[in-house]
């Protein structure tokens, strides 16, 4: 049961295409809030559980999967990660910042792949028991801008013919799914978040082609006002292990 005494920890959440500098935004802003003695933890989806990291490694890959299971395996680690993760945490008091989570599934398996919004609203509600941010980043790019920056095959050989060094990922090409989908798609996918941004309380849209730093003071201006002043879960000195990162 969670302790009544101490007050919820803050739910942060990072979206946004391929290459567009989210998980890096996520880290720093966790690094950050350790620095202001903040306990906070960063999870990613799908990840961080057992269950999670099991489904990653298939979702990653080429291998067969349907549209119907892709989606339900995206919400299967989504479920476990709240369950497991995420609200246990929140409990504690302790900040949450997760890299991807249910806007990820609207704006992939929704606008990209063609799902009905009805039925990933019902299931995202289902999984996550109606758990949603206290905020939520998009970090916007241009397709075009975020593939490049992974180093997309497709996109290399369209753009720069003779260019031969290999992706900018540690993925192999087995294990690019949605970063070798087609251009349309990702086009999709961007439509989506920034309507899905437009449309929901408590969404940031940041301009990922701005500096690191800069976009790193923008986001710390959305969240700073959201810290309490006198945190019951501010870590003591002698705990600098409560500022994790959960893979």
């Amino acid at each position: 049961m969670p302790d009544a005494s101490v007050a919820k920890g803050l739910f942060l959440v990072f979206e946004g295409g391929e290459g567009s500098g989210k998980s890096t935004q996520a880290e720093r802003l966790q690094q950050r809030l350790a620095e202001k003695r903040h306990r906070a933890v960063l999870v990613r989806e799908p990840g961080t559980t057992t269950l999670g990291l099991y489904l990653r490694e298939y979702l990653k890959s080429k291998r067969p999967l349907i549209l119907e299971s892709e989606l339900l395996l995206f919400m299967a680690a989504r479920a476990q990660l709240v369950a497991e993760e995420i609200s246990p945490t929140l409990d504690k008091g302790i900040t949450v910042i997760a890299d991807r989570y249910a806007g990820s599934t609207v704006a992939y398996q929704g606008y990209g792949r063609g799902v009905g919004r009805e039925v990933i609203n019902y299931l995202n509600d289902y999984v996550t028991s109606g758990l949603y941010p206290d905020a939520t980043f998009l970090l916007d790019a241009d397709p075009s801008e975020g593939l490049e920056r992974v180093g997309t095959p497709q996109l290399r050989m369209a753009l720069m013919p003779d260019e031969t060094s290999g992706p900018g990922r540690d993925d192999d090409a087995e294990r690019r799914r949605f970063e070798d989908q087609s251009m349309p798609f990702h086009q999709r996918v961007r439509r989506g978040y920034l309507e899905l941004a437009k449309s929901t309380a408590g969404w940031h849209t940041l301009d990922a082609r701005l500096a690191i730093e800069e976009l790193e003071e923008q986001i710390w201006r959305v969240v700073a006002p959201l810290l309490p002043v006198s945190s019951p879960a501010q870590a003591s000195v002698d705990s600098p292990a409560l500022f994790s990162a959960k893979e």
